[in-house]
């Protein structure tokens, strides 16, 4: 393999410089070993220096929460019995000040003592802000962590090994300035898990850190601009997406959303890894193309939004990988209003393509929340006989809301070529991570309760959870099945099922820190069973300051 010949011909190479490097910079291979115990003296050394006579301490206005923030697990709670749903329950990340001005709406006199804990908690994370007209609002936030889990895919449902892994995590810089209208934040973060990642491609190297929540933007009422680098999720927080998710490393992006509550349209375009000679991922194609050459590859995304009651609203999403040896930046895909879905290969057409529909609906009856999305990504037909394959992902959920718990079904099925493309540049991934989904040619559902004991113990939830996996031999990474190759639309080859009962328990009585554990057994076809556990942990310090840029 390609990457095999690179590997074996420059590994001394890179060897030798590793090392001269590590002894020149003793310091930095002490942090690099040591990287959670730097988070956390990083922590500390700053609070002393922010323990200094301030303004009062401030929300942020235009900042993006990011998309593994826990504060959507509240926020979602809090939305399946009726309250925040001025924010869209199906686009993330939010605003800061969109979910301050939300969560000012609510009434907490009507609140049972679990409802009063979330909101109580997303206030005091998210504060109104307190600036005046020529002060602005700075600040960094501080976050330590840690996975523990004994699998070296941090994933209870599909395990791979058995080893015990601490997957620490943090923040190793970050900063943010947000002025009226417009906002800018930086955020270096580590992560032992860029480097253990047994699917992805190591996207982190000196602190095993790189940028993940960096961006500028401006916003406007009916009108918002960014461009950086941060998460997106098209689909609710903890549910599956078809078009764009977490899942992935975040990328370098361009964002414009234009309109209102009721209706919208927001345009997305990214950067991705490039493909080594068309037909390898290194993630280093930079280094490979002189001799092998590379093909750039980009991501473009549209999705349109009505909403025309609060507990009701439909969406179209088109996406489309784009590649070539020399492709860039696009006009058309980013346009919000042109559907290149349907124009995409009309000329001039500079790029190849591998192009995504999909359908989205969220409503809510009383207590019983129902999301589903529906993705297109092929359909083949054969002639007199009608559709001979048709390539789709389906995903769903359904939450019903009791005072104290919550039940919930839910459904993901994607086709065995779903995700894929002829083509190696056409995959639906990113750094070998899916932008959607991780896996292909699967049938997952899964059952869950979940208790709030804030009544008893503030801060505590557990429930129980029964997973039921049927995984089958395609993956989208693999070549794309030739026209004469028998290939079942879903569940190809031999079917590997996977049943997984669990017990979670989450415990977070303040908004700085928490605990959770997630404990079961997972018994596969061959009747073989395994114990997996995970447990996560973190702190959180958040440290706030009013300045003036321009002397009055």
């Amino acid at each position: 393999m390609l990457r095999d010949l690179v590997s074996s011909s420059t590994g001394w190479g890179l060897a030798r410089l590793r090392m001269k490097r590590m002894n020149e910079f003793t310091v930095m291979a002490f942090l690099y070993r040591y990287s959670f115990l730097y988070s956390v003296l990083l922590c500390l050394l700053l609070s002393s220096l922010f323990a200094l006579p301030a303004s009062p301490v401030l929300a942020q206005g235009n900042r993006l929460l990011p998309t593994n923030d826990y504060a959507y697990e509240y926020i979602v709670r809090l939305q399946r019995r009726g309250h925040l749903l001025d924010l869209n329950p199906t686009s993330l990340p939010y605003r800061r000040k969109e979910i301050s001005d939300a969560l000012s709406q609510i009434d907490t006199t009507r609140l049972n003592s679990s409802e009063h804990h979330w909101v109580d908690l997303l206030r005091k994370k998210l504060r109104p802000p307190s600036t005046s007209d020529d002060q602005v609002a700075v600040g960094y936030t501080f976050m330590a962590g840690t996975d523990v889990i004994n699998s070296d895919r941090i994933d209870p449902v599909r395990p791979q090994g058995d080893a015990i892994n601490f997957y620490w995590h943090g923040t190793a810089a970050s900063g943010y300035l947000d002025a009226g209208p417009v906002v800018a934040e930086m955020s270096l973060f580590h992560s032992r898990y860029y480097d253990r990642d047994p699917d992805g491609i190591d996207a982190g190297l000196r602190l095993m850190a790189r940028s993940e929540h960096s961006y500028v933007g401006w916003n406007h009422r009916w009108l918002s601009a960014y461009i950086g680098r941060w998460d997106v999720h098209w689909g609710s927080s903890g549910d599956a997406s078809t078009i764009i998710s977490s899942n992935a490393r975040s990328r370098d992006q361009v964002f414009l959303r234009i309109g209102g509550d009721r209706a919208s349209v927001t345009a997305i375009l990214s950067e991705l890894d490039s493909a080594v000679d068309g037909r390898y991922y290194t993630g280093r194609a930079a280094d490979d193309s002189v001799k092998f050459g590379s093909t750039r590859r980009f991501h473009a995304a549209h999705r349109w939004d009505y909403r025309p009651t609060r507990k009701f609203m439909l969406s179209f999403m088109e996406s489309a990988i784009y590649s070539g040896p020399g492709a860039s930046l696009s006009l058309k895909y980013l346009n919000p209003v042109n559907p290149f879905t349907f124009v995409v290969d009309n000329v001039p057409k500079n790029d190849d393509n591998n192009g995504f529909l999909a359908g989205l609906l969220w409503a809510q009856f009383k207590r019983l929340t129902l999301q589903g999305q529906f993705m297109v990504d092929d359909i083949r037909l054969q002639a007199n006989t009608g559709p001979e394959t048709i390539t789709f992902v389906l995903t769903g959920s359904a939450a019903y809301a009791l005072p104290k718990a919550d039940l919930k079904l839910t459904l993901e099925t994607v086709t065995s070529r779903a995700y894929n493309a002829p083509q190696v540049e056409g995959q639906y991934i990113h750094l070998n991570r899916g932008l959607a989904t991780q896996f292909s040619d699967y049938v997952h559902t899964s059952l869950s309760l979940e208790f709030y004991m804030d009544h008893r113990v503030r801060g505590l939830r557990f429930g129980p959870k029964v997973d039921l996996l049927l995984q089958g031999e395609r993956d989208m990474r693999q070549p794309f099945p030739a026209k004469t190759e028998s290939v079942r639309n879903l569940l190809d080859g031999d079917i590997e099922p996977t049943f997984r009962g669990s017990m979670r328990f989450t415990y977070q009585p303040v908004h700085w820190w928490w605990v959770a554990a997630d404990g079961g057994i997972n018994v596969s076809g061959n009747n073989q069973h395994r114990f997996v556990g995970l447990i996560n942990a973190g702190i959180l310090l958040t440290l706030d300051r009013t300045i003036k840029l321009w002397d009055s």
